[in-house]
């Protein structure tokens, strides 16, 4: 049989069904990060996540499009002058929302002119690095807007989350010791922070059609991140968030499934009621 086709990475509208809020695919906290490889906006060398080996590195994931992102530039300023031993980088992937002024990226060249207007229209200060036009850093990193990780001189995962919130990554990197597994951002601490009007201007950078999908889709959008909160509260995982062999283990010991009824490791649990 001839293989399926593989999901289009650069949507050319924003939807709501392309992004899976309910599963988080990549490394988790203790794992050893997958080297990936970037160019540099700047220089367009080939920089590798290997290549910081021995740091303490935040990586940060968005796009000129991408408000979630653009609306924590500036609260970084305070962290990076708190944290001088930490390397904070951006990674630039696909658009969030692009539009009839900044549409989906069809070469490294356009994704590279949009990149590059993250400094001065956001007074973005950071390195900047760009991923692949295939996204492959994104995707195997959780492939939403505005990921954050933060990885250990060692290369592992000491902290990560489907939204970056400057203030959780302060406090996880206030505490070195012990890794941080809680992987969701409430949406009212996010939103919190994202002021209408640097919302507007953001998918502005989109264009027309940008702030229209976003409006239309603000809705289900919305009713998508209350549902994660409150399955995440609840549950202390995402939805369809495979299990590790030692939560099937737990699971069996604790009583709540049967051995033999028990998921294998790597695969989600049965759903369940909220």
């Amino acid at each position: 049989m001839p293989d399926a086709p593989k999901p289009v990475y650069n949507n050319s509208r924003f939807r709501v069904v392309d992004y899976n809020f309910d599963t988080f695919v990549g490394p988790q906290a203790g794992d050893k990060y997958i080297d990936a490889t970037f160019t540099d906006l700047e220089t367009r060398e080939e920089v590798k996540l290997s290549d910081f080996d021995g740091q303490w590195t935040v990586i940060e994931t968005g796009s000129s499009t991408c408000s979630m992102y653009t609306k924590n530039i500036k609260t970084y300023k305070e962290i990076v002058e708190k944290f001088p031993d930490v390397n904070f980088v951006m990674v630039y992937v696909r658009e969030a929302h692009p539009g009839e002024r900044l549409g989906p990226h069809q070469t490294m060249e356009e994704k590279f002119k949009a990149a590059a207007l993250v400094a001065p229209r956001y007074k973005e200060f950071r390195r900047v690095l760009v991923d692949n036009l295939e996204g492959d850093f994104h995707r195997a990193y959780g492939a939403m807007p505005n990921v954050v990780y933060i990885i250990r001189p060692d290369g592992t995962i000491h902290y990560r989350c489907n939204w970056a919130a400057p203030h959780l990554i302060e406090a996880t990197l206030a505490d070195r010791e012990n890794y941080h597994r809680v992987e969701n951002a409430p949406t009212a601490e996010l939103r919190a922070s994202r002021a209408m009007a640097h919302m507007v201007r953001t998918m502005w950078t989109g264009g027309f059609v940008a702030l229209y999908d976003f409006f239309k889709n603000a809705p289900l959008t919305v009713a998508k991140h209350v549902h994660v909160d409150r399955y995440y509260e609840k549950h202390g995982r995402f939805r369809n968030q495979p299990l590790s062999q030692e939560e099937v283990a737990a699971r069996v010991e604790a009583g709540e499934v049967d051995a033999d009824a028990a998921p294998a490791p790597g695969e989600a649990p049965k759903q369940a009621a909220e």
